[in-house]
């Protein structure tokens, strides 16, 4: 036995054994009581810390989790696309004469006068403006007499034609003569013509003298005052047709075979929070926009009480397909999907969760339709599904008590 080996049992047996002064050995009961206190608290733990785990580990087999029953409703297939209200027609009245602006009133059916404003509404053909009238119809009646001097002229010439024809077929005028009568009353006929289109041309100066709106709308600027003088071509006031409003909106080419003339449109606007302008897709724009590569489309809506404003933002949304009666459920309650395509949700049969494959239709927001996989009635993990797996033991809760 080595020296080491020899000195360790040594001080062993001195906790245990001490010598007497006789030179006896007797047994330590100070340290064998202690001994003996330490292998039972020992003991106590152990049996305390297994039967813990054991516990723990039974608890764990039931996981809290919050469901619900699947019903079956409708859904929407949706595109949302942003844009902006414009006016079906847009009008900029110009004059097409020169002169002074005596009037810009508009004269109503009863003879009632209202100054052209913004704002105004104009009845397609109604009287907005005047300009010089009175020189315009001086020229009229100046080309009316030119009309009849020129008649009377034409009148002359045609009985010196008859005259000098009739003499030359006697003998007793020359050809030359014949020619110049002839010639004389064909000049007086084109002059003529060109008094006539001269009082027609007095007409209808006349007539543009007198500015009438081309549409029925709303006067959205006038860009002139009255008693100013204005030239061919200058602008007076814009009209808006805003009875029907449209919207162009731009949609990714990767959708145009889903949107065609007659695809449900619904439109909000912020001027009326969550209000809904239900509505179709007008048209399809049948080539893409060369800079953006995409699809435009047009969008119009009955506007008959004005509340729709050209330049107010337009949040679109196109319903490109529509399905009642079918199962619907959250999104954030499918998992999978990630890595492959499969997508799966946990039922609640009895009291065990059972992992369950779907296949997913068409989505809405934060919806998916359920096509095969899930009925109507059936008991759905909408919260603690992540802790689940196939078989594993719940307990229904509210949701405030999932941790």
């Amino acid at each position: 036995m080595s020296y080491k080996l020899k000195t360790l049992m040594e001080k062993f047996g001195q906790l245990f054994f001490r010598k007497t002064e006789s030179g006896k050995m007797e047994v330590n009961k100070r340290t064998v009581y202690w001994t003996a206190g330490f292998a039972i608290v020992l003991v106590t733990f152990l049996v305390g810390h297994f039967y813990k785990s054991s516990e723990t580990s039974s608890v764990a087999k039931t996981v809290p989790v919050e469901v619900e029953t699947v019903m079956a409703g409708p859904i929407k297939e949706t595109i949302e696309l942003t844009g902006w209200i414009k006016a079906n027609k847009i009008v900029e009245v110009k004059s097409k004469v020169p002169g002074r602006i005596e009037s810009l009133q508009a004269v109503s059916d009863d003879g009632g006068f209202a100054d052209v404003e913004e704002g105004l509404a104009v009845k397609k053909g109604q009287p907005i403006a005047v300009i010089d009238h009175e020189v315009y119809l001086a020229e009229v009646a100046f080309a009316e007499a030119n009309l009849r001097a020129r008649e009377v002229e034409l009148a002359d010439a045609e009985r010196e034609k008859k005259r000098i024809v009739a003499l030359y077929e006697g003998g007793s005028a020359t050809e030359q003569n014949k020619d110049k009568a002839i010639t004389a009353a064909a000049l007086a006929e084109a002059r003529l013509n060109s008094a006539r289109a001269g009082l027609e041309l007095a007409k209808i100066n006349l007539r543009e003298s007198t500015i009438v709106s081309p549409i029925g709308g709303i006067v959205t600027a006038k860009h002139i005052d009255q008693g100013n003088l204005i030239k061919a071509g200058d602008r007076i006031v814009t009209i808006a047709d805003m009875k029907t409003v449209k919207v162009i909106a731009a949609v990714a080419e990767k959708y145009g075979g889903k949107i065609r003339a007659g695809t449900a449109a619904e439109i909000k606007v912020d001027a009326f929070g969550q209000r809904t302008f239900e509505t179709k897709v007008y048209s399809v724009y049948p080539a893409l926009d060369e800079q953006t590569r995409m699809v435009q489309i047009e969008i119009r809506l009955d506007n008959g009480q004005l509340l729709l404003k050209p330049g107010m933002f337009a949040r679109v949304t196109l319903i490109t397909n529509r399905k009642d009666n079918v199962v619907v459920i959250g999104r954030d309650v499918v998992l999978g999907g990630k890595i492959s395509d499969e997508y799966y949700v946990y039922v609640v049969e009895g009291t065990v969760a059972r992992k369950r494959f779907v296949k997913i239709g068409i989505a809405e927001a934060e919806k998916y339709e359920i096509s095969e996989g899930l009925k109507a009635g059936e008991v759905l993990v909408v919260n603690g599904m992540h802790y689940l797996t196939d078989g594993i033991g719940v307990e229904i809760v509210q949701i405030g008590d999932v941790k």
